[in-house]
């Protein structure tokens, strides 16, 4: 008889507990015998291990693992651990559920920005029925970053009727969507921008980009919405323009430092929304399957880097 795979799961804010039904049901349907152990510090001889933001321990005490599934599409914060093994095989989430609700999150946002929504529903709340529509060409929405999900979110806002473009490292072809490309790209792609939504992941190469000078290539009266990863941005340039008017309004999903610190301005600023790191929560069930299927991949021989997820550590996704 086969001994089960033994997989420790060590998912710091995620309720732990509730993933292992749900993994232990996928693997039973890929076909793999599995038994699952939340991870206390005891070592359980594990093959493998589904964390999120783990204790670095872990990797210290767990030494026979041979891949490591990361239950979120982020992985710098994973990637910077240092008892991360150099040789050990990172797999993240390909979207798994995540890029239609970041779409919608997304859109619901340009909605209140383009139609003045904010005028309404709140107290007071003026009786004027009367109240200006938007009218003339809807502004253009530029997504930054059209991986899984900044493919998804541009293909929304795409079926809304706004005029869409999109920048990524490398050329890509969206139906519906103007690319840009490159670090050539970028200059042209800000300047025709008048909603930017940041979906980039958090790399050397993206660390820091959206500074003074780039955020100062949008046009005036422009707004800006991170569902990527914070530190593409830099905090004290975007409050900058926002307090001299150059950007209008941003809207942020993702900080730095998580949770926000109640003293941070971007809590009190007038032109910020903040959200709590909401706008892609991690469907369980999706997310169990694709980590089962690529857990039994593995048992048949497929090599990591083979798989959907595989992260190549030199680019930081």
């Amino acid at each position: 008889m086969t001994s089960p795979v033994r997989i420790a799961v060590a998912l710091s804010s995620m309720k732990s507990a509730e993933w292992v039904e749900p993994l232990r049901e996928a693997c039973a349907r890929a076909g793999v015998t599995a038994r699952f152990e939340l991870w206390d510090g005891r070592r359980i001889d594990a093959r493998y291990a589904v964390v999120w933001l783990p204790p670095a321990e872990l990797f210290t005490v767990e030494t026979g693992l041979r891949a490591v599934f990361n239950a979120g599409a982020g992985v710098e914060r994973l990637l910077a651990m240092a008892g991360l093994p150099p040789g050990l095989p990172v797999m993240r989430l390909v979207d798994a559920g995540m890029a239609p609700k970041m779409a919608e999150y997304v859109c619901f946002y340009i909605a209140r920005i383009t139609r003045g929504l904010d005028r309404f529903g709140g107290a007071p709340a003026l009786p004027d029925w009367n109240a200006d529509r938007p009218r003339g060409r809807p502004p253009t929405v530029g997504v930054l970053g059209l991986g899984a999900i900044g493919a998804q979110i541009a293909q929304a806002a795409n079926l809304f009727g706004y005029p869409v473009r999109g920048w990524s490292r490398t050329p890509k072809q969206l139906d519906g969507v103007e690319s840009f490309a490159g670090a050539a790209g970028l200059a042209d792609f800000l300047a025709g921008t008048q909603i930017l939504v940041d979906a980039l992941p958090l790399t050397e190469e993206t660390r820091d980009l959206l500074d003074r000078a780039r955020l100062s290539q949008l046009p005036a009266g422009s707004h800006l919405i991170n569902v990527g990863r914070a530190g593409t941005i830099v905090d004290d340039d975007l409050l900058a323009l926002l307090d001299e008017g150059h950007l209008a309004s941003a809207v942020l999903d993702v900080f730095r430092v998580e949770p926000l610190p109640p003293e941070h301005r971007f809590w009190h600023h007038p032109k910020v929304t903040v959200t709590p790191h909401l706008s892609g929560p991690t469907p369980r069930e999706p997310a169990a399957q694709q980590i089962a299927e690529a857990i039994a991949r593995l048992e048949r021989g497929a090599a990591p880097s083979s798989l959907p997820g595989f992260v190549e550590r030199a680019r930081g996704y």
